[in-house]
């Protein structure tokens, strides 16, 4: 515990802009806001958005594109592709999924969201690293 206090007196601030995301959907908007605000904290940083804070834009993209036809012609199976920048950086992650049938559908693509932020998530704490290290 101590050795993380000089982290928190001494961590440098940042702020995010997240206006260019133009995602549809409102639950995706959050887990990206959420997740990379988490990153950031998790790399040192303080989430600020003062005068002189440096503001990294972030951009996201989500596209689900289909991979399976039941039987019954629907489709079961889906790959989600996620594609996060941030500033000039860009990091990016696929996961399969397939759909049940019945009230239980929006709960694998959540799972494959949060799938697609754990294989990214360490190549976002190094670059927030990066930037940290090489500001001081």
């Amino acid at each position: 515990m101590i050795l993380l206090l000089p982290i928190f007196f001494f961590g440098k601030e940042v702020c995010f802009d997240f206006s260019e995301m133009d995602l549809d959907d409102p639950y995706v908007k959050q887990i990206v806001i959420r997740k990379i605000e988490e990153y950031a904290l998790e790399a040192g940083f303080k989430i600020r958005c003062k005068r002189n804070t440096p503001r990294i834009k972030v951009k996201a993209n989500l596209r689900e594109v289909p991979t399976t036809i039941s039987a019954k012609q629907r489709i079961s199976s889906y790959t989600l592709y996620l594609s996060i920048s941030l500033g000039e950086e860009s990091f990016s992650a696929s996961v399969p999924y397939s759909l049940p049938y019945g009230s239980l559908a929006e709960l694998p693509r959540r799972k494959a969201l949060e799938e697609a932020f754990s294989r990214i998530k360490l190549h976002i704490i190094k670059y927030f690293s990066r930037k940290y290290f090489k500001g001081k």
